[in-house]
């Protein structure tokens, strides 16, 4: 992960900043939503794509409050598409129209409208709703149009959320989790296996570190003779 300070220093190992990373960081304190539209796509675009940028999570680290791990990609990079206090791992597939949330709006009150409860409205001084943090771990992967309930707080290493799901509590690592409500379908992998792969713990290398072990990511770990 890159320093909660802007770094200048360029690496294809532990991600990449372009040497106008820091300038471009700078300009998106103005809060002109065209402006910071144009330059998240430069930055991508300099920086060799959402997987690699630097400055990118810089910006959502400091301006979103989400922390995003490298080669991580889709909807992190959306602005407000997950709450301030999400923490996502490393080389995570989440499909751009992914939504979390992190609060409802309260029911036993006169009104559940926002501006009775949320201070940045102007109404009120006091939020009265908690808003706890989302962990997601690394080599997550989500579909499209997943929703994340409020009720969640941790996702695990390795899970796969398909499609359309709308996952109301805490998932497992390495479960396969549908439906509205999402309910686990199945593990991708027997309990051993999980646990030697969390423990190999491998989401810690980068790609050119991986390299040599590269064909281990692309045979079945199920007992089965074709990829699925």
């Amino acid at each position: 992960m890159a320093n909660s300070s802007p770094s200048t220093r360029s690496s294809t190992y532990r991600g990449r900043r372009s040497f106008l990373g820091p300038v471009l960081y700078r300009l998106y304190r103005f809060q002109l939503q065209p402006l910071r539209k144009v330059l998240r796509r430069l930055i991508t675009k300099l920086e060799g794509g959402e997987f690699y940028s630097l400055t990118l999570r810089d910006i959502f680290r400091t301006y979103h409050g989400v922390e995003v791990g490298l080669f991580t990609m889709g909807a992190p990079f959306v602005p407000f598409a997950f709450p301030s206090g999400t923490t996502i791992g490393r080389y995570c597939s989440i499909f751009i129209t992914t939504r979390a949330f992190n609060a409802n709006h309260p029911m036993n009150i006169r009104s559940t409208h926002a501006l009775f409860y949320n201070p940045k409205l102007g109404l009120v001084h006091e939020d009265l709703i908690t808003r706890p943090p989302l962990t997601i771990g690394n080599d997550v992967l989500i579909g499209h149009g997943a929703i994340i309930l409020p009720s969640v707080r941790s996702i695990g290493h390795g899970a796969v959320i398909g499609a359309g799901s709308v996952v109301h509590a805490d998932v497992v690592p390495y479960a396969v989790m549908v439906g509205h409500p999402a309910r686990k379908v199945r593990s991708r992998f027997s309990q051993e296996t999980i646990n030697e792969i969390i423990a190999s713990a491998w989401w810690d290398k980068s790609p050119d570190e991986l390299r040599d072990s590269i064909d281990e990511f692309r045979i079945p770990l199920d007992g089965s003779d074709e990829v699925r």
